[in-house]
């Protein structure tokens, strides 16, 4: 579709992306209904979700045969983990984050949309809700630790380092899931990019370091500089990726129904990916590794 959004024009394009959208929607209509009970049966029972834990949730609801009002999720969640417990969502404005930065746009942490799925968008929206001071790939957190995890985001031009909600959750030995998706949108693989920084086999940033404008929650704007994703360098596959390189006790994609789940232990993930790095393999293609870069270890 890539390809064909280049030469087709726009109004073909719509009509495509639309003709598409309505036949996913008539194939996931087909499926077993999920209702609350059976849902909540899959967070804990298939997914493993326990009491206390710090989850960080990917989300695709579409793409799952709900028998009751997708919003009802967040009370299940509540439930499952209780209040001990805290659950993240990744909540990107709708631009890439080239395009973002590049606009000037002002990021507001209350108003500025989340356009990472409907689930994430809601939570967003929570009175209980904290989200991360980050322009491009803001976090939204609920729960025990919400706070502490999303506090210092704005604090590196690295959005996915030792600052960020990405890396933070490891300190409390986090889940990441997939619901009605697999491992496909799995951003926390680029915490060992920004972890790594220079000694990673790949820069996969623009070289440009944005200045970006941020309205915090108490209405001051402040700048937060930041880097942006190089899209050219993101041509992975990650459940291919995870499928071939881990064992299922660390990250799997889980199929129940003909519907998409997943679920990873990030420490144990980000350790041995830290060790694949350091030894030369990525998620990306070797034409994107820096000549002069050497293996580590």
């Amino acid at each position: 579709m890539s390809i064909l959004s280049q030469i087709l024009p726009k109004s073909l394009i719509y009509k495509i992306k639309t003709y598409q959208i309505e036949q996913q929607k008539k194939e996931i209509a087909k499926l077993p209904l999920l209702d609350e009970l059976s849902f909540e049966k899959i967070l804990v029972n298939d997914i493993g979700l326990e009491k206390g834990d710090t989850v960080f949730i990917h989300s695709s609801i579409d793409k799952l045969n709900l028998a009751f009002p997708f919003y009802n999720i967040l009370s299940i969640l509540r439930s499952v983990l209780g209040e001990e417990g805290t659950f993240l969502f990744p909540t990107y404005p709708k631009l890439t984050s080239y395009k973002f930065l590049v606009s000037g746009e002002i990021f507001n942490v209350k108003k500025t949309a989340s356009y990472t799925g409907i689930l994430n968008e809601f939570a967003r929206r929570q009175k209980d809700a904290i989200r991360s001071l980050h322009p491009t790939k803001s976090v939204t957190a609920i729960g025990k630790n919400a706070k502490e995890l999303t506090a210092t985001h704005q604090n590196s031009p690295y959005p996915y380092d030792i600052c960020s909600p990405y890396y933070l959750i490891n300190n409390f030995n986090a889940k990441i899931i997939g619901l009605g998706i697999n491992t496909s949108h799995l951003s926390f693989v680029h915490t060992i990019d920004d972890y790594l920084k220079e000694d990673f086999p790949v820069f996969p940033y623009h070289n440009q370091l944005f200045e970006a404008k941020v309205k915090d929650y108490s209405g001051n704007i402040i700048d937060v500089p930041t880097y942006a994703h190089d899209m050219k360098k993101m041509g992975f596959d990650l459940p291919k990726f995870v499928e071939d390189n881990f064992d299922k006790s660390i990250a799997k994609n889980i199929n129940i129904d003909g519907m998409k789940f997943a679920r990873c232990y990030s420490k144990p993930l980000f350790d041995k990916m830290v060790d694949m790095a350091l030894s030369g393999k990525t998620i990306y293609p070797k034409k994107h590794y820096k000549s002069d870069w050497k293996p580590k270890v």
